[in-house]
């Protein structure tokens, strides 16, 4: 018997299975039962004269309140909870409904519906054992009080004479049912989809997962392969190098060549150290604002033909951070994917802005490019795509799921003046080794 509707959060916990969340759904639902129990009596002592013996009506209450003050000290015990302890509070409270039955008209008590609460309950909590054992205790309550009960007192004489006891507690105990019920169901609805759409998610980061490790399993096996063309580039460059030059028109071309080659070279060994094809070094201690730099520096020697300007919006926290390698490619993929996309459109302008407040480092790459339409945002770090002609569209993705497993995230939107503007925010608290050192 209940008086106010029940909170949905706690019908969550009965709808998630759980033992422990399971028990504190049933203190409060336990509390709202007893609120009502005192109503019902209330009601039908005061407003409809019926004479009912109070006192074992009272103490049955009485007893079932002390259970309850004790299944609220049990939730802040660190015990495990289990699902015998679950059944046994059912059975508490089938028991103590039992009583109150008893001296209150038994089987003819319009209210001797509600021991389908206890199985409703035990149905989407307990295991198909404690089920069955709830659902024939129920039965054997209700059967014993189809023989035995005290009867039900008549009505006060205001109402007429077919409106007797048993037809008016069925209209109440319908109406307290049809509630109870539509919330209960409602409630569970609701816990099932949102697991549902939890899942779905969980099976997107899955299949999401799986795609980035085939492509690193894929990058590591061309790493390999390319490794050799690059060593015989790097001989022929060498030569021609020490070959005679008077006009010096090639030493220029040729030294910066050697040094896009050598970088090649280092992110190929970096790449198969993070794939276990040889011992890695580790990561490196360096302060924040260096390990920022030396990306743009090296990036800047594979792209001379952008004019990159860099701004640091002041002040600007600069803690020592272990250099984590898939982060600076991840930055480095962003500015290329920028490069590109403000040379396509004749320009040759990119504009570079960082900041740092609170341990969240914020990267704002501003291209002069054509923009990004909203169903490209929405697909962005998701599936691999591609504005470019040449391009494989696997770059956005990877920076992505890197940036993904520092809790990064890397967004896109146009600029009002024009082209696209690549915000990273990243949370270092992982990264910090030593907090509240700043480096200039």
């Amino acid at each position: 018997m209940h008086n106010e509707p029940i909170k949905e959060s706690h019908l969550n916990s009965i709808a998630s299975m759980s033992p422990g969340r399971s028990l504190k759904a049933l203190f409060w639902l336990r509390t709202v039962t007893i609120l009502g129990q005192l109503s019902v009596v209330a009601l039908v002592k005061l407003k409809l004269s019926m004479e009912l013996p109070l006192l074992p009506i009272l103490i049955t209450i009485g007893v079932l309140a002390l259970w309850n003050l004790a299944a609220y000290w049990r939730q802040s015990r660190p015990w495990e909870t289990t699902q015998l302890e679950i059944f046994m509070n059912l059975a508490v409270d089938a028991t103590a409904l039992t009583f109150l039955l008893y001296w209150s008209g038994g089987a003819t008590n319009p209210f001797v519906s509600l021991y389908l609460i206890p199985i409703a309950i035990a149905s989407a909590a307990l295991s198909a054992r404690y089920i069955w054992l709830t659902s024939l205790m129920c039965i054997i309550y209700y059967s014993f009080l189809m023989l035995f009960y005290t009867p039900l007192p008549p009505i006060h004489g205001d109402y007429s004479s077919d409106f007797n006891a048993h037809i008016f507690g069925m209209w109440v105990n319908f109406i307290l049912s049809a509630v109870l019920m539509a919330t209960i169901v409602a409630g569970i609805s609701q816990a099932i989809h949102r697991r549902d759409k939890l899942l779905a998610k969980a099976r997107e980061e899955v299949l999401g997962s799986e795609k980035i490790v085939a492509m690193g399993t894929l990058a590591a096996g061309v790493a390999h392969e390319i490794s050799t063309p690059l060593s015989t580039m790097t001989m022929i460059t060498d030569e021609l190098l020490h070959l005679p030059d008077p006009d010096q028109l090639l030493h220029p071309d040729l030294i910066l060549m050697r040094k896009q080659i050598d970088i090649c070279k280092e992110r190929i060994k970096e790449l198969l150290d993070h794939a276990g094809h040889t011992r890695s070094e580790g990561g490196y201690a360096v302060p924040l604002r260096q390990f920022i730099d030396r990306i743009i520096d090296q990036w800047q020697v594979i792209r001379p033909e952008i004019e990159c300007s860099t701004s640091v919006n002041e002040p600007f926290q600069n803690p020592t951070i272990l250099a984590e390698q898939t982060i600076a490619q991840s930055i480095t993929n962003l500015l290329n994917n920028a490069a590109d996309a403000t040379l396509e459109k004749g320009n040759k302008q990119i504009a570079i802005n960082l900041s740092n407040m609170q341990q969240e480092l914020n990267i704002q790459i501003d291209d002069e490019g054509s923009g990004i339409t909203p169903e490209l945002a929405n697909q962005i770090g998701k599936v691999p795509f591609s504005t470019k002609a040449s391009g494989f569209g696997i770059g956005l993705v990877l920076s992505n799921a890197s940036l993904g497993r520092f809790g990064g995230e890397v967004t896109l939107s146009n600029r009002p003046e024009q082209g696209t503007r690549t915000e990273v925010k990243l949370p270092l608290n992982n990264l910090i080794i030593e907090e509240n050192r700043t480096h200039e």
